[in-house]
């Protein structure tokens, strides 16, 4: 009985088994959006219960195991999570729901991170995918351009891996620094320390514009802020592989202007011969053969000092996480060769660990570490004979590469090496390419370490402690025996050698404790306090040496002289508590204020310490009953903000008077004062208030917003001259006020979105007005630090430009003739200048067009960018339309046009050897609109990655700055520096052009591979 009752229990048992079995079976479905009828890749496909579960491919299609009765769980974020039983179908389908809840999106906001629909600031947010829509580039900020609302971003120049000018709302200060605050996942960083982070890494970047949004940031957010925020892994999240690679070509942009070939530069200098001018060989030519000779050695200048830089990157990154851990992880190389001949202009290698871990339910211990190194090469770019930018302008085209004689032989040297030609510049630049490097190194760490506690259902705590450090070294070799150093000692071949670098840390203490709770299911309250501690330490060192071997060791240990060893120090600290108030009542009224009070170590004895505060309101006008399911709005919501914030961006030891020595031409040495301090020297301080809306219609098939907002800002640091008994010093005080006041503009809408095709066109629209409205106590005018043509005065722009008026050509003489104080007309320019209102290196608008089109797994981006309304002095042009001043070198085509008989008119003056005068001759708008960003990409189909066993492969290809519209300025509008001795300089830009690194055009080829 027993082993007959056994075996019906195996039986019993193997029928059960051999009917779930056959209930096991493959669900198959595909998942898409509610909303549009798109495809949803992505989508957590889980059975209930069980630890099985897979993602939908590119094209929303899925296939599990599962079992008659089991439960499939659809999850997305932003999607309501779904539940759909297994029955008698091996189909599920599924059209998602958008969630309301989570839909909105998460912006940085300070602090904290708040949904877009709770906001009451105006903030900008740029997400990884639309950094991805762009064509890449290493550096961020450049990729920034047109892709926020009044944030104007101008690159500095085309040299690899430079950073740009970005300015928020305006210029914020005079003679402070204008850039904003840059904070890397809770670090403050430079501006300069921004290209050290790869694109890749970033999963969002907030741009705080308003009071309301930086005035937690105090005496630092008065220029705006800048949150970058770096990718982190996801709970209970498969870890995804991506790889990403492209290689690419850059090529100077071209001058939309003509330079003369040999024979029209021949025939211009037999021109000028004739008025008596002798400008180059062929004002001398006494034959015809001579002059055929120099004609058939003519050439392009371009073709032997620059080349098409190659542009290599490549970058692995890993994200995921468990129950209890999560990470992201990346690793890159970036290199540029850049477009000068000889040179390897950038290399940079990057990486990235952050990690969390919750210890605890109710504690997470978590850190962001990156590094990166970098290896510039750089060109001379100032203006002089060093200059390779310059001298393919300057260079004539019949003169050649090396030294020949008439028979067209090359002249060796003692060596038996061809000698570079001297040219009419009187210096080779080839040579200095060729002979002496100049080599810069950063080696820079950003992290941070952070402990969230969670002390209570509603009270959270995190204390965090961040750090940068930078290590900056450059060497400067003058090999013995190069071209210049022959010309710098006397024709000894001697060499030097000049070392000089810094190490900088900035560390951050922050402690924040968040209390966060419902009343009633309507009444939400937010409370935010904190304290945070910044401190810096900056050393910084030089040595040079003199006499070096030739073929010898570049060390300084190998030079024969010591000739100078210098170094130096500074540290600055800030301490800050901070308060910050959130309410919303059931969330359609929103109020929001913030208090925050700092201490710096820059500032005078009697003013360390300021109060900053701000305060916001909106109301979420579709939260409303009477808009509740209305088919037009989708979202409204009004606001507006006023508070204060700072700007602490002077020097270290400003408020303090400083002593130096000086050295006197009857051979005496002194003691001076090298700054004048002052007591009371305090920030410079914001008060801006502003008006927003936004709005969404046809359930958010068109978005947008409207935003206008006033900046004052007062305290200006400007010097004043002090009385000459005391020396004839300026000190620097608090002493000046300007209004930014502006409307900024927001519009996108989905043309067409359907299951095949999405086409969306957005663009921004940003307007801008400046003026000074106090100068120092007596409001008498002030001229720029820069003395390039531009004041300071009451009631104009900054910056306006200051030059006399030019009134063309003198019909019978051919003189350049100029308007006078008075507007009479007269043949002299010096003295004549007057304030030209209205013309300032600043826009009077900004913008950007964009437009998306998605089809069948082909994607195309493209961004336009434009600017309006402001001036630029073009000293290039100046160069080379000298009216025989400059004519030495090479002139511009229409150089030509000059007067030549009685009566002509629009022509240029006659050549003479008077210096070329400056004037708004040389003042041109600086209008444009540019094909920015131009990217067309291809998905592989699911079927084609499923059997490669990868989850995603796109190829794409891109380009940058591919067309360029600029009616009334000669040469590239987007000038940011006018030449390498004005970096880092007050030189407001685009306010003058001179021959810094030219603006490249970049195509490039790219795979995005998932696994």
């Amino acid at each position: 009985m027993k082993l007959k009752l056994t075996w019906l229990m195996t039986l019993f048992m193997a029928f059960v088994m051999q009917f779930s079995f056959a209930q096991e079976k493959t669900i198959t479905g595909t998942v898409t959006s509610a909303a549009d009828g798109l495809p949803l890749p992505g989508v957590n496909v889980i059975v209930k219960g069980t630890t099985r579960g897979v993602q939908t491919d590119f094209d929303g299609n899925y296939s599990i195991q599962a079992n008659v009765g089991e439960t499939l769980v659809f999850s997305f974020v932003s999607m309501k999570t779904t539940e759909l039983k297994v029955g008698a179908s091996n189909t599920i389908n599924l059209s998602m729901e958008e969630d309301v809840a989570v839909l909105q999106e998460v912006v940085v906001v300070g602090f904290n991170t708040k949904s877009r629909d709770q906001l009451t600031s105006a903030v900008s947010n740029v997400t990884s995918e639309d950094l991805e829509r762009i064509a890449p580039s290493v550096s961020i900020d450049n990729m920034l351009q047109g892709q926020a609302s009044g944030v104007q971003v101008t690159a500095q120049n085309g040299k690899p891996g430079q950073t740009a000018f970005i300015r928020v709302r305006g210029i914020g200060s005079i003679n402070a620094g204008n850039q904003p605050l840059y904070i890397v996942d809770g670090a403050q960083i430079n501006e300069e320390d921004v290209n050290a982070i790869n694109p890749n890494e970033i999963e969002s970047i907030s741009v705080l514009k308003d009071a309301a949004s930086t005035s937690i940031y105090g005496a630092r957010g008065g220029n705006g802020v800048v949150l970058i925020t770096t990718k982190r892994g996801g709970k209970d999240k498969d870890a995804v592989f991506r790889i990403n690679s492209r290689i690419g070509f850059n090529r100077r942009l071209k001058d939309n202007f003509e330079m003369m070939n040999a024979a029209q530069k021949l025939q211009y200098e037999r021109e000028l011969g004739a008025y008596g001018l002798n400008v180059g060989e062929g004002s001398s030519i006494s034959s015809d053969a001579e002059y055929n000779r120099l004609v058939a050695l003519g050439h392009n200048w371009e073709d032997d000092l620059l080349q098409d830089g190659v542009v290599q990157s490549i970058s692995f990154s890993a994200q995921g996480g468990e129950d209890k851990t999560r990470y992201f992880f990346s690793l890159g190389y970036d290199e540029d060769t850049g477009i000068i001949e000889t040179l390897d202009a950038y290399n940079r290698l990057s990486g990235r660990l952050n990690v969390d871990y919750d210890a605890k339910e109710w504690a997470t211990i978590g850190t962001s570490l990156s590094f990166s190194s970098i290896e510039t090469t750089d060109p001379r770019d100032r203006n002089n004979v060093q200059n390779p930018f310059r001298a393919i302008y300057d260079y004539n085209p019949y003169e050649t590469v090396y030294v020949q004689d008439d028979a067209g032989n090359l002249i060796l040297d003692a060596n038996g090496q061809p000698q570079f030609n001297a040219t009419s510049a009187g210096y080779p630049v080839l040579a200095e390419l060729t002979q002496n490097i100049s080599s810069r190194f950063y080696n820079r760490v950003i992290g941070n370490l952070f402990l969230d506690l969670r002390l209570h259902d509603n009270l959270t705590f995190r204390t965090q402690g961040s750090g940068v450090y930078e290590q900056y070294r450059r060497e400067n070799y003058l090999q013995p025996g190069s071209v210049l150093d022959l010309i710098v000692n006397g024709g000894v071949p001697t060499g030097s050698k000049t070392d000089n670098g810094s190490f900088d840390f900035t560390y951050t203490w922050l402690n924040k404790l968040t209390y966060n709770n419902t009343f009633n299911e309507v009444h939400n309250l937010e409370v935010t306090a904190l304290t945070e501690y910044i401190a810096n330490n900056f050393r910084s060192y030089s040595a040079n040496g003199q006499g070096f071997t030739v073929g010898g060791p570049s060390v300084l240990d190998a030079a024969a002289t010591p000739f100078a060893v210098a170094g130096a120090r500074s540290e600055y600290s800030i301490f800050s508590v901070a308060g910050n108030v959130d309410y919303n009542y059931d969330d359609r009224y929103i109020v929001t204020g913030t208090i925050r009070r700092d201490g710096s170590s820059r500032f005078g004895k009697n003013t360390k310490y300021g109060t900053f505060f701000s305060g916001s309101v909106a109301w979420n006008i579709s939260n409303e009953e009477f808009l509740a399911n209305n088919d037009i709005i989708s979202n409204l919501k009004l606001r507006a903000s006023a508070g204060t914030s700072g700007n602490d961006q002077i020097g270290r030891y400003a408020s303090i008077t400083t002593y130096g020595p000086v050295a006197y031409n009857n051979g005496l040495n002194g003691i001076v004062p090298f700054n004048i301090g002052d007591p009371n020297l305090s920030w410079e301080e914001n008060f801006n208030y502003g008006v927003g809306v936004e709005f969404g219609l046809f359930k958010n098939r068109v978005r947008g917003l409207i935003d206008y907002y006033n900046r004052t800002t007062s305290e200006l640091l400007l010097n004043e001259q002090l009385p000459f008994t005391t020396g004839g010093y300026a000190v620097t005080g608090n002493l000046g006020e300007m209004v930014n006041k502006g409307w900024e503009f927001e519009l996108s809408a989905d043309i067409i979105r359907n299951q095949d095709f999405r086409w969306t066109v957005s663009g921004n629209l940003n307007l801008y007005d400046n003026e000074v409205t106090k100068l120092t106590n007596t409001g008498e005018d002030l001229f720029t630090t820069s003395n390039y043509y531009t004041i300071l005065r009451v009631g104009e722009e900054v910056n306006t430009f200051y030059i006399p008026r030019y009134a063309g050509v003198n019909p019978a003489n051919g003189d350049a003739l100029y308007y006078d104080t008075d507007g009479n007309i007269t043949n002299e320019a010096a003295g004549n200048e007057v304030a030209l209102s209205g013309k300032s290196p600043f826009a009077e608008l900004d913008g950007s067009i964009s437009t998306t089109l998605d089809y069948k797994g082909w994607d195309l981006s493209a961004n336009f960018y434009f600017k309006q309304g402001n001036y630029i002095y073009n000293l290039m042009e100046m160069n080379m339309l000298s009216d025989g001043d400059n004519a030495n070198s090479n002139q511009r085509v229409d150089a030509f046009n000059y007067w030549t008989t009685p009566g002509d008119t629009n022509v240029l003056p006659r050549p003479n050897n008077d210096t070329n005068q400056t004037s708004d001759r040389f003042l041109q708008k600086g209008d444009y609109i540019r094909l920015r960003s131009l990217q067309l990409g291809y998905n592989l189909p699911s079927k084609f990655t499923e059997k490669m066993s990868i989850d995603a492969l796109r190829i794409y290809v891109s380009g940058t700055n591919l067309w360029t519209y600029a009616p009334h300025y000669k040469g590239d509008p987007e000038v940011g520096i006018g030449s390498g001795e004005t970096q880092g300089t007050n030189v407001i830009p685009g306010e003058f052009s001179l021959y810094s690194y030219p603006t490249t055009r970049n195509l490039s080829l790219g795979i995005d591979l998932k696994f």
